[in-house]
């Protein structure tokens, strides 16, 4: 495009307070002198810019419907964007429609295009644990449906609600029983010693949590309460 011809696609117009020069390109799409495109931040100009970017629907914000669409990317940011946005449509239709086999090879063939898709947060993952607080509960938790199954764990000073919600889960869950330590861990530690031919694990089970037993109340509530005495003793 000549000189002459792009002076006739500039306008003076007041935007937000300011004059500035509103530059059209030959499609009619337009933006501001001093726009930059916001992927690459280069300049918008009859150079990059110069592309039909459309007309603003009938529910726009902030615009006429039918008129003539802001220029917002350079050219080559504007067609890749259109090039991701085909895919995600095809992408969808093709969950709906398709074959898993056909999805899955789509999928790997919009990520060697694309590169690797990024999540819109970014998770934060803390990791906590008990050890790091001595002090805490050692409990005793069963499903009423299943009696002579206990879970003996222990837990930090205000987890039990916790403790109590995730059992639920699966099933019915009771409290038969908690006790404080100041060690909570050595504690559980010990318990679990001492109990160790009724765990399910040492029975052989291996599709389970290591502090499920195949025993009765009284049998943990000695272990426990002789832990107790063992603690109060050497305190």
């Amino acid at each position: 495009m000549k000189k002459e011809e792009k002076l006739k696609l500039i306008e003076r117009v007041w935007c937000n307070g300011v004059i500035k020069n509103k530059v059209y390109n030959s499609f009619g799409n337009y933006w501001y002198d001093g726009d930059t495109c916001p992927v690459c931040n280069v300049g918008l100009s009859h150079d990059n810019a110069d592309y039909s970017a459309g007309y603003n629907g009938k529910t726009c914000n902030g615009g006429s419907p039918g008129q003539q669409k802001k220029v917002k990317y350079c050219r080559d940011d504007y067609l890749k964007r259109q090039r991701e946005r085909g895919a995600r449509l095809k992408k969808a239709r093709l969950l709906n429609t398709a074959p898993a086999q056909e999805v899955i090879a789509f999928i790997e063939s919009t990520k060697s295009e694309f590169g690797q898709s990024k999540p819109m947060t970014k998770r934060t993952i803390t990791k906590v644990e008990g050890e790091k607080v001595p002090e805490g509960w050692v409990y005793v938790v069963r499903n009423p449906d299943v009696p002579s199954i206990l879970k003996i764990g222990k837990t930090f000073p205000d987890g039990i609600p916790d403790i109590m919600s995730s059992a639920r889960r699966f099933g019915r869950a009771e409290l038969i029983h908690k006790c404080w330590f100041s060690e909570a861990y050595r504690s559980e530690q010990s318990i679990h010693k001492v109990l160790r031919k009724y765990n399910l694990r040492v029975l052989g089970y291996t599709d389970c949590g290591k502090e499920l037993f195949e025993c009765s109340i009284d049998i943990a509530m000695s272990a426990i309460l002789a832990e107790c005495s063992d603690t109060e003793d050497a305190a």
